[in-house]
């Protein structure tokens, strides 16, 4: 799907007021339009004076109410220009562009109001401009439309679908229309919006509109003609946010896949088979030996049938969750992939309760613990876990079951917590350096901005350089464009981006580079992601690797996601440093998700 431009027609809104129309350009380009858009008429040629028409009487007296001189419009170019808008001028006579002389080649865009859409005169003399123009289709019959198409003697205009009542009701838009054109004329098209309600305009992009003209104002209950019809800049936010979004909310034409945050949820909420009672190895599983229960780690109701009286392989405790792995071996973990994997410091994610187990499934010497807020405030000890391995230690995303972990939180309560619970973990990490003698870096997810994007990475470096001299690492994650909180999807605008590379480099932040993160965010926002690490090259101090497919895929399998991850694994995989495998529930049947991320990357770089 193309990109949405939106556009805030500041028409006759102004009032005639120069200074109310510099405000309706800050409030569009705060709301994040494209472009602003003027309406111009010169007096002398806009009406006869002879006219009797009770209409025009009102029409007349609004537009000379709310003129504005071409000089004004000119002086509002340049501010709107500098607020970093595009702007635009609708003409209804090809007379009233002289009055613009040499200036009128600084606007970005032209556009034909609907009644004189067969003005081809006036149409012509703007197309060849070679700026792009926007030709409003109301008030025209489809013979009227075909015949003024039929005569544009240049191929620079877009069509937009409007009606021409002020204001236009819910019953009347027809936005089947905009299918009609997309089959007729196999071009692109657009929607200008006189509607009471400004959400029609969110049907008309999901229909395929690339272009969205609707008038701004301040208050829809000011005096005026076009006030009651327009949309307050609060109204132009919520536009502009589904503009951004439009083609991401119009994926999903295909075989459905599940995102992160559903297989998050289909683990908490979904259910699995628990043994009642122990189950000796040998013994054939019968249904009441068994209930289902949350969470969904193990055999669920699709696939029990396939292990009815079947004997496991080992025994299945009472209260157990029944595994693939009670019947089946896991993949062999040779010593060559054994080899590979302590020679690329290859790392994997553990639990208090399972770290032991890992390590003796996997004897690679690196391991990452990956901590709930619940066990950072049992104060765990490190005694019993191995002085031989490489650790690091994963800060917890929550600090309790509502509130995500957020040291400058503006809510002070939710702050202590937060800077308890970022102590605590450091404490741990301290410990397990005692321990071990190695340095045990912290990866933590800051995602959350309570002020300017400056704001956030002055106090974050400050936080984080206390802790550096206090001789532990906090190394800030590389973040996804779309993180899974409490079992819902929300929108990151911090350590995704190309924005965020330069401050983190200006800042000299170490950072933990997350592969899986950064490929998602480059199939969002179109950046190189190998170019991104080679940038944050002397930044990166940790890396976390798994696959990834589009903006929502993550921790897939090497070589399942998008191809065009693969540059980006290649650099990272060079890192002399430890590298976190963090494929999705790679815990599982006794890491038999891991073994298979090792063996793969085994045999691609080995």
């Amino acid at each position: 799907m193309n990109k949405i431009k939106i556009y805030a027609e500041i028409g006759i809104n102004h009032d005639g007021k120069v200074d109310v129309a510099r405000r309706l350009i800050r409030e569009a380009a705060e709301a994040g339009v494209t472009g602003v858009k003027f309406q111009y008429r010169n007096l002398e040629n806009a009406f006869s004076m002879d006219s009797k028409q009770i209409g025009d009487e009102i029409l007349v007296s609004e537009i000379t109410r709310n003129y504005l001189s071409s000089k004004s419009i000119d002086d509002l170019t340049v501010y709107a220009k500098s607020q970093g808008l595009e702007v635009g001028i609708s003409f209804f006579n090809s007379l009233d562009i002289a009055d613009f002389d040499g200036s009128i080649t600084h606007f970005d865009f032209y556009k034909i109001p609907s009644v004189e859409l067969c003005n081809i005169e006036l149409v012509n003399k703007l197309l060849a401009y070679g700026k792009q123009v926007y030709v409003s289709l109301g008030c025209q019959s489809e013979a009227d439309i075909e015949y003024a198409f039929s005569n544009y003697t240049a191929d620079n205009w877009t069509a937009l679908h409007c009606v021409s009542n002020y204001p236009v009701s819910l019953v009347n838009a027809k936005l089947g229309y905009l299918r009609h054109m997309a089959n007729k004329w196999n071009r692109p098209f657009g929607y200008s919006s006189h509607d009471d309600n400004w959400e029609v305009c969110l049907m008309a992009m999901a229909l395929g509109a690339t272009v969205i003209e609707r008038h701004i104002t301040l208050s829809k209950d000011a005096q005026g003609l076009d006030h009651s019809t327009s949309s307050t800049p609060d109204e132009f936010k919520r536009l502009v946010l589904f503009a951004k979004n439009m083609s991401l909310i119009s994926q999903g034409n295909g075989p459905r896949v599940l995102n992160q945050g559903e297989k998050l949820n289909l683990q908490n909420l979904g259910r699995s088979y628990y043994a009642k009672r122990s189950i000796k190895a040998g013994q054939a599983v019968t249904m009441d030996m068994l209930c289902l229960k949350s969470p969904c780690v193990g055999i669920g109701v699709r696939e029990i049938n396939r292990y009815l009286d079947r004997a496991p392989l080992k025994e299945v405790k009472s209260g157990a969750v029944l595994t693939k792995s009670a019947f089946e071996t896991g993949p062999e973990m040779s010593e060559r992939v054994l080899n590979f994997a302590r020679s690329r410091k290859l790392s994997l994610p553990v639990r208090l309760h399972d770290q032991k187990l890992m390590e003796n499934r996997f004897p690679i010497g690196f391991f990452e613990f990956h901590l709930s807020f619940g066990e950072v405030l049992s104060n765990p000890i490190v005694d019993h876990y191995g002085k031989e391995n490489g650790y690091s230690v994963h800060l917890p995303d929550y600090i309790n079951p509502t509130q995500l972990m957020d040291p400058f939180a503006l809510d002070a309560e939710q702050a202590r917590q937060s800077l308890d619970i970022l102590k605590r973990t450091v404490n741990f990490a301290r410990k397990l350096q005692d321990h071990t003698g190695r340095a045990v870096p912290v990866v933590g997810s800051f995602s959350v901005i309570n002020s300017s994007l400056d704001d956030f990475y002055h106090k974050y470096s400050d936080l984080l350089e206390r802790f550096r001299r206090q001789g532990v690492s906090v190394l800030p994650q590389w973040l996804p464009p779309v993180a899974w909180y409490f079992g819902g999807s929300v929108g990151l605008e911090v350590f995704n981006q190309q924005q965020d590379m330069d401050r983190i480099r200006d800042h000299g932040m170490d950072i933990c580079m997350d592969i899986c993160h950064l490929a998602m965010g480059d199939a969002l926002y179109k950046f190189d992601a190998a170019s991104i690490i080679e940038k944050l090259r002397n930044n990166i101090r940790h890396l976390h690797l798994a696959d990834a497919s589009g903006v929502d895929g993550e921790g897939m399998q090497f070589g399942e996601g998008d191809p065009e991850n693969r540059a980006a694994l290649d650099i990272a995989m060079d890192f002399d440093c430890m590298k976190v495998i963090e494929v999705w529930q790679g815990h599982l049947d006794e890491g038999a998700g891991f073994a298979k991320a090792l063996n793969a990357l085994a045999d691609i770089y080995e």
